[in-house]
């Protein structure tokens, strides 16, 4: 199904050599801590988050709020954590058609949302067409995860047919994803405003909303009757915990505290500096790569800045030491990139010889474009200073730490750089106004298929080079990708796309995305789906 034009290219391509998928993510701290005892049903989890709780549509991606929804819906599938394979859930089989634009799904009998309404194949329905076709008169816009949506078919009660208009290699993992979760005609019949109030979110999932304190807090309740968990799963039935209390704690310290103190039993982002004093106190430290993006900053190709020029942006590549900014200030925890994407992300490619250090040719590629040292050591070039300012981004806890390194770094060849650190809401309302004036927007998208890379790069998605002009080659390069079911030719589409953006050095990667949790010693079966969203239903608290 691949297009003539890139057929030619991509066979060439099949022969590159990329990195094996290392398909990691510990699945358990109990396992990795060494679970104590039988289960034990009951008792109030107190989990802290260092980030304010946005709007509950599904689709926010929000780490403090998804690390939530995760446990409020079910999906039709399950990707295993560690291995990648996707398995039964809501769905208890699946076909693909032969010319691989239809995914029908037979699913399992007796769910029910909580309000007691049936789960079957029309809600199923229901919720992709919302997906796939947004809605206009309520605020909805259609979900970038659903390139190529062209309906969905209800078969029979429990049976339901997912068409597309082209192939599309990532769908069947879309179907595993929180964001994907199936919800109750009450929540789809809602405007964009209401469905992000969090007491109106009716999953089937383990549990239900049973209280909301604004921003800083959720509060979760077992749902009675559950017997549907996904294939895999520790345990059937219903999930072990009475209640999980989720509380946003920007402080790094009190979050570390009150696991000390036995107040809190999960942590989530524990800083590198503490992940020490959380192992000496007896606490478990599990760390979950996050698979997708890299932490990296995107570039603004529309932006009036000095980043108009492909030099300087490949200077600033080649300025950036990942090795330093790992050692430095981040930890064994996290990952020094490679690629564009985290190395446990299935079928990523090789960029390693792109992100090579190397101070001196950095200024020699200044120097070449004119870019002229000056008395302070900033250079310029027509009476415009090689300067930028660069945004602390409150949605990651160790974004100062790496930024401000990332400056002294950049400083060594002439690039002056201004740190500003805006709350939340002053960053979001920033970008909202005029986003090409950001140069530098540091970020990652989660997902464990490389169709994340069309949802980032495609200049009909989220387009985070933000060009004036689209980039033809880089939007042919990740439709095609998704275009192919055969594993390796689809890695040589993606080795092509990552040698177009390093190439044109359209991103700059910092970490590997990790998502560091601390738990106290009484946690047990705490685990994680497969993009590091922590999933409760096998959680139980051994006091």
């Amino acid at each position: 199904m691949t297009p003539p034009r890139l057929r030619q290219t991509l066979a060439s391509l099949a022969a590159v050599a990329v990195l094996g998928a290392g398909l990691s993510a510990c699945s358990s701290a109990s396992d990795a801590a060494g679970a104590v005892g039988d289960p034990v049903a009951g008792g109030t989890l107190e989990v802290y988050d260092p980030v304010e709780y946005g709007a509950w549509q599904i689709t926010n991606t929000l780490w403090s709020n998804s690390n939530v929804t995760d446990n409020l819906v079910d999906r039709l599938t399950w990707q295993d954590p560690e291995t990648g394979e996707i398995k039964p859930w809501l769905a208890e089989s699946w076909e693909i058609s032969e010319d691989e634009l239809s995914y029908t799904f037979h699913l399992r009998d007796g769910v029910t949302f909580s309000n007691g309404e049936p789960v079957d194949a029309a809600i199923v329905a229901a919720n992709y067409d919302q997906h796939g076709y947004g809605d206009e008169a309520l605020g909805v816009a259609p979900d970038q995860f659903f390139t190529g949506y062209a309906g969905s078919e209800v078969v029979d009660p429990l049976t339901v047919t997912i068409n597309f208009t082209e192939p599309n290699a990532g769908f069947l993992q879309v179907t595993s994803i929180y964001r994907s979760g199936i919800l109750a005609q009450s929540y789809l019949d809602l405007d964009w405003n209401a469905k992000g109030q969090a007491e109106n979110l009716i999953g089937s999932g383990p549990f239900v909303v049973a209280d909301v304190e604004g921003t800083t807090g959720i509060t979760l309740a077992r749902r009675d009757g559950y017997d549907w968990a996904p294939t895999g799963a520790a345990h059937d039935g219903e999930a072990y915990l009475d209640e999980i209390v989720f509380t946003s704690v920007p402080e790094a310290s009190t979050r570390v505290g009150a696991l000390q103190s036995g107040e809190a039993h999960v942590a989530r982002n524990i800083a590198p500096y503490d992940e020490e004093t959380v192992t000496a106190a007896g606490g478990q430290l599990l760390a979950v790569p996050v698979q997708g993006q890299v932490n990296k900053l995107s570039i603004s190709l529309g932006a009036d800045a000095p980043t108009r020029e492909l030099a300087v942006r490949q200077a600033l590549q080649a300025a950036t030491d990942r090795e330093e900014i790992n050692a430095t200030v981040l930890s064994d925890s996290y990952g020094i990139p490679t690629s564009s994407l985290v190395a446990s992300t299935p079928g990523h490619g090789d960029a390693s010889s792109y992100l090579e250090t190397d101070t001196a040719r950095a200024e020699e590629l200044l120097e070449d474009a004119g870019w002229v040292e000056g008395s302070d050591g900033i250079r310029e070039k027509d009476g415009e200073r090689l300067s930028f300012t660069l945004y602390v981004t409150p949605y990651y806890q160790v974004s100062q730490a790496v930024l401000e390194l990332l400056q002294a770094q950049w400083e060594e060849v002439g690039v002056e750089t201004e740190l500003q650190t805006p709350s939340l809401t002053e960053y979001e309302a920033l970008l909202a106004d005029d986003p090409q004036a950001v140069v530098f927007q540091q970020g990652q998208l989660s997902r464990a298929d490389v169709d994340v890379l069309r949802t980032a790069f495609d200049s009909t998605a989220q387009d985070t080079t933000r060009a004036t002009t689209p980039d033809a080659t880089l939007d042919e390069l990740v439709r095609a990708q998704a275009l192919v079911f055969d594993p390796t030719e689809r890695q040589a589409a993606v080795q092509a796309i990552e040698d177009h953006v390093f190439e044109n050095a359209l991103i700059i990667p910092l970490y590997e995305e990790t998502q560091v949790f601390g738990l106290a010693p009484s946690v047990q079966g705490f685990g994680t789906e497969a993009v590091a969203r922590a999933w409760y239903y096998d959680t139980w608290i051994n006091e």
